[in-house]
């Protein structure tokens, strides 16, 4: 789901880091799982926190709108960070983070 997310936006993405980053905005995400369900079938639903990382090189409210809109078009609520500048990277980032469940069907 959150591939799907992240294409519906158009900004560049990869789980856990881009070793080479491209030019331009791009997003970094990480998703945290926790198993739960009934006894003896924890796996049966899925409890997904996930954590997007949106890096700028300049200001860019577009990418932005972009993100947000492919987050409230997946139906979810996410909280967001005010952008700041990371000096070392020289970079600026936003980051957003949500929470969905999936279920597994046996």
């Amino acid at each position: 789901m959150v591939n799907d997310i992240l294409n519906a936006s158009g900004v560049q993405h990869r789980r856990g880091r881009f070793p080479h980053p491209p030019k331009g905005a791009y997003a970094v995400f990480f998703d945290n799982v926790t198993l739960d369900g009934p006894d003896g079938h924890p796996e049966w639903v899925e409890k997904h926190s996930v954590m997007v990382e949106l890096y700028e090189p300049a200001p860019d409210d577009a990418a932005e709108a972009a993100m947000e809109a492919a987050i409230a078009a997946a139906g979810l609520e996410y909280e967001k960070q005010d952008r700041f500048w990371i000096q070392a990277e020289q970079m600026y980032q936003t980051i957003y983070e949500f929470d969905y469940t999936k279920k597994r069907r046996t």
